[in-house]
């Protein structure tokens, strides 16, 4: 269901948005748990139980908030690490607000994770408490037999049956909250928290080593949140589709959504995006690479059935024209495209790993808001903003508010690592003084070990990341994403691309190394080959590639994978796999 405003509601709604966001720049959570307030009975979240369309106005969240952590104090996890692992919902939302206003620190764990590492990394964080959805409540069981400090499991679904003893439910929660809160306990609502004090503890994918915990204070959260607004402003809904554990959706989209009252359409399920934004109807989401491609290549093949595709870039191109003097006929002739996203193009702020620029380009043109940037969990997790795709895609943008950042030490092609400063850089990793004192420089800049350029603008550009640089034995450095970079040019039927060095014997006998690259092919695109002459075009086309490209950045080796490449759980290809598998 969409939530439709009148005109009258949109203006009450401007109005209070500015008048609470001109009070003064927000410094905690809590602040902005206490300033939304103000939108009464306004629907915060709608969420989809059993096929249902389940409404929650302002008013049910924050007296479910207070319920649930003033039932916290009571059983002595008031000011406590406490972890979270489920789908996204609004109780996901609930709870972590519940923590981190009484006073708590929030540990949110990636529920992709084998079980082991999810207990892992509970214990990691501290944890004295587990919120958990339905289809972890074996790990939560698990968890607590083997380990004393965690008191407690809480199944976060509505309606879930209640076991008692250190089994309970969020409901229950809720009922003794209630009760407690009739009876004068202030407990929770009287808890005093700091700008500087700990809101959460988030794990790093750990895919190249072991997994850090992050640790961002109310203040660095804040700090992102009044940066999208003064960046963008606030949008009118969000569909959730990330997962809420990852400070990207949780900061960016829920935090900020929660704060100016941007309806929460929570996506039940991957496969039910589409279907969802048309139902939903939401101005904004925070999206991955890989929803941009999925949007990408749906347009394409469906114009391309209708035999429509060649008509749509025509019209691409006396679009652009026409935008140059100031019209934009998009919605019109795109109108068929749009009607399949609520009526609308929404906008889509993409993060987690660099999109392809002709993904970018496209759906810009079409008239979709793309708004690319750099971020990661130690900046909490916006560092670059970038609203351009139409003439620069491959851009990262700009320093974004109350952020900056540096190109050190760079070479003469003006490539350096990307250092950070700002209200929203982390202080360190939990418990971990060796990655925190290794991670800053003396003059206290984040070292991001990205490395990067600027433009002659001075937007940003990544060119890679400083534990994938290779160096020769000559002393050229090449990054591999550069090559990947080039080739997912040249072949617009390349979904996934890994470059990387190899030992290979020669004709003569001699031992070499040169450069290869893994390709994942879209069969899609190439209807009517066989897998043979897939192979062979795409190793022809690599070659192609390779003019006007320096010596030691030429693709010899190419390997052709007809199925996607194995990714860890925040999407990101695990390239170390990729080159075992081909290497080996």
């Amino acid at each position: 269901m969409h939530i439709e405003l009148s005109k009258q509601e949109l203006k009450e709604l401007k109005k209070l948005r500015a008048k609470i966001h001109r009070a003064s720049a927000v410094e905690t959570i809590r602040e902005m748990f206490e300033r939304s307030e103000a939108f009464g009975d306004r629907v915060a979240v709608v969420e989809k139980i059993k096929k249902q369309d389940v409404v929650y106005t302002v008013r049910d969240f924050h007296d479910r908030v207070r319920q649930v952590g003033t039932a916290l104090y009571e059983l002595g996890l008031g000011g406590k690490h406490i972890s979270i692992v489920g789908e996204n919902s609004y109780n996901w939302i609930v709870v972590f607000f519940a923590i981190v206003c009484g006073g708590g620190v929030a540990v949110p764990i990636d529920k992709e994770l084998p079980d082991k590492d999810i207990s892992m990394l509970v214990s990691k964080g501290d944890a004295e408490a587990l919120f958990h959805s339905k289809a972890y409540k074996s790990t939560a069981q698990l968890h607590l037999e083997n380990d004393e400090r965690c008191k407690y499991a809480f199944c976060m679904n509505p309606g879930a049956k209640t076991e008692g003893g250190k089994f309970l439910t969020v409901d229950d929660l809720a009922e003794m909250g209630k009760e407690l809160l009739k009876k004068g306990d202030r407990r929770f609502l009287d808890a005093e928290v700091k700008k500087d004090d700990l809101a959460a503890v988030v794990f790093t994918s750990g895919t190249t080593g072991t997994n850090k915990g992050v640790m961002l204070s109310h203040f660095n959260f804040a700090a992102n949140v009044e940066g999208v607004l003064e960046f963008l402003g606030p949008e009118l809904s969000t569909m959730s589709i990330l997962p809420m554990n990852h400070v990207y959706e949780l900061s960016c989209s829920v935090l900020t959504a929660i704060y100016m009252n941007g309806i929460i359409y929570v996506n039940d399920s991957l496969k039910n995006i589409l279907p969802n934004i048309n139902d939903f109807r939401p101005t904004a989401m925070a999206v991955v690479p890989l929803v941009l491609e999925g949007i990408y290549n749906g347009i394409r093949s469906k114009a391309e059935a209708k035999g429509k595709l060649d008509i749509m870039l025509k019209m691409i191109k006396i679009s652009k024209k026409l935008l140059k003097v100031g019209i934009d006929i998009r919605p019109v002739v795109f109108k068929s495209i749009s009607d399949n996203f609520g009526g609308q193009f929404p906008t889509m702020s993409c993060g987690g790993a660099p999109a392809r620029g002709d993904h970018i380009k496209f759906l810009s043109e079409l008239g979709f808001k793309i708004i690319s940037g750099y971020g990661m969990t130690e900046c909490s997790p916006t560092i670059t903003l970038h609203r351009d795709g139409i003439k620069k895609p491959l851009s990262a943008g700009k320093a974004f508010p109350r952020c900056e950042f540096r190109i050190d030490s760079p070479d003469e092609e003006g490539i350096g690592e990307v250092q950070v400063k700002g209200d929203n850089v982390t202080k360190g990793y939990y418990k971990d003084e060796e990655a925190t004192k290794a991670s800053f420089t003396e003059d206290g800049w984040f070292k991001t070990g990205d490395y990067g350029r600027l433009d002659e603008d001075g937007e940003l550009y990544i060119t890679g990341r400083k534990k994938f640089l290779i160096i020769l034995p000559n002393g050229e450095n090449i990054f591999p994403e550069t090559v990947e970079s080039n080739i997912m040019e040249h072949l617009p039927y390349a979904v996934e691309t890994v470059a990387f060095e190899e030992k290979i014997v020669t004709a003569t006998g001699k031992e070499a190394m040169v450069m290869s690259a893994a390709i994942y092919v879209n069969r899609e695109f190439l209807k009517g080959m066989s897998d043979e002459e897939i192979i062979a075009k795409t190793k022809a086309d690599v070659s192609d590639s390779n003019k006007g490209q320096p010596s030691y950045r030429k693709v010899q080796n190419v390997y052709v994978s007809f199925s996607e490449f194995e990714k860890n759980s925040t999407r990101k290809v695990i390239r170390q796999k990729v080159i075992d598998t081909y290497t080996k």
